[in-house]
């Protein structure tokens, strides 16, 4: 396999708006990174990029520490599935899987036709390897795109929103026989995607982007453990993270909802602030008068009205809303339209034991571990 890196892609369009603002990013050989960040991030941009179909303005692609920038697509030897998974009208699923290994004449006949079986029963095309694509609904014909590029012996896989047009009752299960096709194979692969939770489960590091630069790179635990601002916070996660601003009084912090006792260490990363941003993870709420948030390490409590509850099997989600003060939601809607991603809402989001007491216009009491609290800076956005 090939390790594969940006280094320092920006991408200026005719009229000077920056598509991509100096990405610097590694997959090494035989690791799979996602590229997760809403529409206009650049993340198909980038996969172009790479494979030689669009030139950057500044920065060079490198393909094994070689630079790649004047190679063609061809000899680049990238196999890419595109978001479209257009596939040749006039051959069958066989051979439309068939067709780009043949093609280029790395593996026998035999070895490829082996492969085609393999994946095909993988991706549950096996009924259909007979049929052209004009017989198949849309999830099969991405599944034949996803196949072919599977059966290539390449030096690097691209997956460009490769499984948008499953359903969602098995959608987690082709990209996940992919993912560990791909990692059994240690094929080194990129995908892209705008779905957090994909983005976790088919990658080793997971890179998030948003309106052409990166926030963040890490592995899916260290996101979801550490994120580096606001708009990770916001965007990896689902549900996503309650972003509640508050205003310092000392050692504590006044939340919509209540008082905050911050601890020395809490205090020291605070510092002087006057309004930080508390970032509480849905997951990590628990019902103050059950038994369970009594095991919690020292636990922050507060109390709200319940606006609203969901029911979700197991769970469910207690919606408690709450005011925000103009002049700070002022300073959020900047923060946001910096970002042109909706970051902020009125309501606190918790998911809460199915069996916890909520009921619309009660007040219930929720109980977080201190040690799941995150702090975020206003001015710069970023994670204190």
């Amino acid at each position: 396999m090939t390790d594969i890196e940006f280094r320092n892609i920006s991408l200026d369009l005719l009229d000077g708006t920056r598509v991509l603002d100096d990405v610097s990013l590694q997959v090494p050989s035989g690791s799979r990174m996602a590229l997760c960040g809403p529409a206009r991030a650049g993340k198909t941009t980038l996969l172009r990029i790479l494979v030689g179909l669009e030139d950057a303005t500044e920065g060079d692609v490198l393909l094994d520490d070689v630079v790649a920038n004047r190679m063609s697509p061809r000899d680049r030897n990238l196999s890419m599935v595109f978001s479209d998974y257009l596939l040749h009208p006039h051959l069958d699923t066989y051979d439309n899987m068939a067709f780009a290994a043949l093609l280029r004449k790395q593996q026998a006949e035999s070895e490829v036709d082996a492969m085609v079986e393999e994946v095909a029963d993988l991706l549950a095309l096996t009924p259909v390897l007979d049929e052209r694509p004009a017989a198949l609904d849309d999830a099969q014909r991405q599944r034949t795109a996803i196949g072919r590029s599977l059966v290539r012996e390449a030096d690097g896989y691209l997956f460009d929103d490769a499984f948008s047009a499953q359903e969602p009752r098995i959608r987690g299960h082709v990209r996940s026989v992919t993912a560990q096709w791909q990692a059994d194979l240690l094929r080194t692969s990129i995908f892209a995607t705008n779905q957090p939770e994909e983005a976790a489960t088919v990658a080793d590091r997971v890179a998030v982007l948003n309106l052409g630069w990166v926030h963040q790179v890490g592995s899916p635990r260290e996101i979801y453990d550490s994120p580096a601002d606001l708009f990770v916070a916001g965007f990896m996660g689902s549900p996503v993270m309650n972003l509640v601003p508050a205003t310092v009084d000392g050692d504590s912090l006044e939340f919509p909802f209540g008082t905050l006792r911050l601890t020395s260490e809490q205090a020291e990363r605070v510092g002087d602030r006057e309004l930080v941003v508390v970032g509480i993870r849905p997951e990590h709420c628990f019902n103050a008068e059950k038994a369970e948030s009594y095991r919690l390490k020292h636990p922050v409590e507060f109390e709200a009205r319940v606006d609203d509850v969901e029911w979700g099997g197991k769970t469910e989600s207690v919606y408690l809303g709450y005011e925000i003060e103009s002049s700070i939601e002022e300073q959020l809607t900047a923060i946001e339209d910096d970002f042109e991603f909706d970051l902020f809402q009125n309501f606190f989001v918790a998911q809460l034991a199915a069996d916890s007491p909520a009921e619309v216009g009660s007040t219930i009491r929720i109980a977080v571990p201190g040690d799941a609290l995150h702090f975020f800076d206003l001015e710069t956005a970023e994670a204190i």
